[in-house]
């Protein structure tokens, strides 16, 4: 009896334990099945951007949003006069209603504001009556204040303020309530009203997105059952890769639940990935045994062969795969890092699901059926007709290969030039932040939104920090009045600025009181809700700057300029002596991440490529195997920056991974169709008998996987949400170039530096040295 090859080891252990093994990942996905209800559900959050160490993140979460930042709930009225009495008693109700419920901080709107002043000026709060009264207590308003939420005698808002500390629950409790109350309030006939705001919007996004991945999973699951059937049907149970991945999927989910890693918008976008990629692992190590069985003898021995030669294969892919993902982590963007991580536990999952479950299965099914005669004899009895190797897929493949080395410098020559373009456009692709971009367009809040910001300006801010020893002294309350005015008049992006000085101004006639002992009066007798969000004890404050619809209308660039502009004109007005100012907000954080984004992703791809390089030569020690898989990528990636440019799409933090998904999605074929060449190259000793052999055996496996892949990303395509869209869009692309790349460039360049290996060899040893020493002194 023939001992035991160390390489057949785990082949023999695996057809030796089928329960064990089928137990144990039964055990696993019950497992799984638990932590994955611990999963929570997330929207965009400052973390996801910003690194939660950073100065940024410190000033923007625990000096901005924890001490003044809110949460709103924008309700819309329109009618042919919003101001009438009528309206105006909707209104109040509706507004006396909201200022009952738990969690709400405090109602605005013009019904307040008549209010307000009928007490001051009449000795009674209540809504007048008579239209000529309520438009002279109108007029006692501040005119800014006023312009904000009555744009014209036709609109009007009702602002519902929230803390940002609510839940997802409680946020649509109260989102909820004010709908019923909107009901309860009796506006007049007529009279339209709108219930939106951010936090509407965040309720809607969350709903949405917690519908869109169960139908994102079935149509990736659709999808490749298509694919399968369609170019893996020459196997027996052709649609076994397909649980096999879901089962990975399952594993990570639980790893996801276990480790705290939340489900976002970004994250959800990985699974349709993982399963496109995973299904990779399970269709070569089916098609293996297919073609190992199909010569004859047992099950156990394809099994056995299987493992050998191409578990290592698809391990040295995986790792190729995993070192293109680890580029991720270099990203200063967190979202992307935790993209990253979710991407290569996926990977490993769905690797131990083929490895293990998918060739237990496959052994079992085998062993149990005794089908191995009826194909091996083929359906006209010649056993040679129905091999792997010899599927139309396989032939087709072979064709291509051949007919690229025939015109190899041709093919190199298009493909670089190509890419050299593409690398160019790449430059002038241009980055888009706003999260309002990503989702569905068509969302009814989102169109409500949008409605409400053509008719009210947009909401859009920057603020101001301000800090020093006393806040409430007139000079500091005259010197935030100032400044107000001074970037009113000086930037036409500056529509209006809400302060605590503001507010006291229009307490107090228009001007500031000139002595402290009036302003901590006029403090006192303000609204706790107005107060608190302006002012956080006597030495800190904030001036929310408005700036419209400034993402829009001056683009991610001009934004950032007009930051640095803002911390001009602070410098040039001058503070007071002992005074801090410092400029945050949502807008500063998505600036940061725009430039994240915009650099990081070249500093990315370039890090995946020396990573891949150097793991391949440790691997390999041989600088044409470490350097092939390497270079087909580079044109991909160059492609794809022109094909971005061309058809108008935007980086966003899911585009900006493209780099890394190219260089461990292609870098896999290429892997695979080299380990293959060489397997071959090594029976025949024959240069182009080993490549037509390669590409014909293989041909099929690589072709199913890509189309597999491919329709798992385009899965992606199908979602409502523009970013997952798009990412499905380009990642569909990317893989199509690199199938493409791997039948035509990596054959034409593996050949040509084959026939070299001699000269190349002499600086491979030379390489090789150099890093033994490196790995000495480390």
């Amino acid at each position: 009896m023939r001992p035991i090859d160390r390489k057949e080891r785990l082949g023999c252990w695996i057809a030796k334990n089928p329960e064990l093994i089928l137990i144990a990942a039964v055990l696993l996905t019950l497992l799984s099945l638990h932590y994955a209800q611990q999963i929570e559900m997330h929207g965009m959050r400052t973390e996801d951007f910003v690194d939660e160490g950073s100065m940024l993140y410190q000033t923007y979460e625990h000096l901005f949003k924890e001490r003044f930042a809110t949460d709103s709930i924008t309700v819309v009225i329109e009618g042919d006069d919003v101001t009438t009495p009528e309206v105006l008693k909707a209104m109040d109700r509706l507004a006396v209603h909201m200022e009952s419920v738990p969690d709400v901080i405090s109602v605005e709107g013009i019904s307040q504001i008549v209010k307000t002043s009928a007490e001051n000026e009449l000795g009674r709060g209540c809504i007048p009556d008579e239209q000529e009264l309520i438009d002279a207590l109108l007029l006692k308003g501040d005119p800014r204040l006023l312009q904000n939420i009555l744009p014209d005698r036709k609109h009007t808002i009702l602002s519902i303020e929230l803390p940002l500390t609510l839940t997802d629950e409680e946020r649509e409790e109260v989102l909820h309530e004010t709908e019923k109350a909107v009901a309860m309030a009796e506006f007049p006939l007529g009279v339209g009203v709108i219930v939106t705001g951010d936090a509407a919007l965040g309720v809607a996004i969350k709903k949405e997105m917690s519908e869109n991945f169960g139908s994102l999973l079935g149509a990736s699951g659709v999808l490749m059952i298509l694919a399968l059937l369609l170019v893996f049907r020459h196997v027996n149970w052709p649609l076994l890769p397909l649980p096999v991945v879901f089962l990975g999927i399952i594993w990570t989910f639980g790893i996801m639940g276990l480790l705290k890693i939340p489900m976002t918008m970004i994250s959800m976008s990985a699974f349709p990935i993982l399963i496109g990629i995973g299904i990779d692992y399970a269709i070569q190590f089916h098609n293996r045994i297919e073609e190992e069985f199909s010569k004859g003898g047992s099950i156990k021995k394809a099994v056995v062969e299987t493992v050998a030669h191409t578990a290592p294969a698809v391990l040295i892919a995986l790792a190729i795969t995993a070192a293109g993902f680890f580029s991720l982590f270099t990203s200063s963007v967190p979202m992307i890092r935790t993209f990253g991580v979710l991407c290569l536990i996926g990977l490993i999952m769905c690797y131990l699901s083929a490895l293990f479950v998918g060739i237990t299965v496959l052994y079992a099914a085998e062993t149990s059926g005794n089908n191995r005669k009826n194909r091996s004899r083929g359906r006209d009895g010649d056993a040679s007709e129905t091999t792997v190797a010899e599927t139309a897929t396989g032939r087709a493949v072979r064709s291509v290969v051949r007919f690229s080395l025939r015109r190899g410098p041709m093919i190199l020559l298009l493909a670089l030039l190509l890419s050299l373009a593409g690398v160019y456009s790449d430059t002038l692709v241009p980055v888009d932040t706003d999260f309002k971009n990503y989702m569905p367009q068509d969302l009814p809040p989102l169109v409500q939104f949008r409605h409400l910001v053509d008719i009210f300006g947009g909401s859009d801010e920057l603020n101001i920090i301000v800090q020093g020893d006393d806040i409430t002294d007139p000079k500091m309350l005259e010197w935030m009045n100032e400044f107000s005015d001074y970037i009113i008049e000086s930037r036409q992006q500056v529509y209006f600025v809400n302060s605590v000085a503001s507010y006291m101004r229009m307490l107090n006639n228009g001007s500031i009181p000139e002595d402290k002992t009036a302003t901590r009066y006029l403090l006192g007798f303000m609204p706790s809700s107005m107060r608190d969000r302006y002012i956080d004890g006597h030495d800190t404050a904030v001036m929310d700057i408005n700036i419209g619809n400034a993402l829009r209308d001056l683009g991610e660039e001009g934004v950032d300029r007009l930051i640095k502009e803002m911390y001009k004109d602070v410098e040039w007005f001058g503070v007071p002596p002992g005074t801090s100012v410092v400029i945050t907000g949502n807008l500063v954080v998505m600036t940061t991440v725009i430039e994240a984004l915009t650099t990081g992703r070249t500093e990315m791809t370039l890090f995946g490529l020396v990573v891949i390089f150097f793991i391949l030569l440790l691997i390999y020690r041989d600088l044409i195997k470490a350097t092939m898989p390497v270079l087909p990528m580079l044109v991909v990636i160059g492609w794809m920056g022109g094909v971005m440019y061309i058809t108008g799409m935007k980086y966003t933090p899911l585009t900006a991974t493209l780099g890394a998904l190219i260089l461990g999605v292609g870098s896999e074929y290429s892997i695979l169709m080299m380990e293959r060449f060489y397997e071959e190259l090594k029976r025949c000793n024959d240069i182009d008998q080993a490549i037509s052999k390669a590409s014909s055996s293989i041909g099929s496996a690589l072709v199913a996987s890509g189309l597999t892949t491919v329709f798992g990303f385009g899965a992606l395509i199908t979602s409502p949400f523009v970013i997952t869209n798009n990412f499905g869009t380009v990642t569909v692309l990317a893989v199509i170039f690199a199938l493409i790349t791997t039948f035509t460039v990596f054959p034409v360049l593996l050949i040509q530096l084959e026939r070299e290996r001699e000269r190349i060899q002499r600086l491979n040893v030379m390489l090789i040295d150099v890093i033994k020493r490196c790995a000495g002194a480390a």
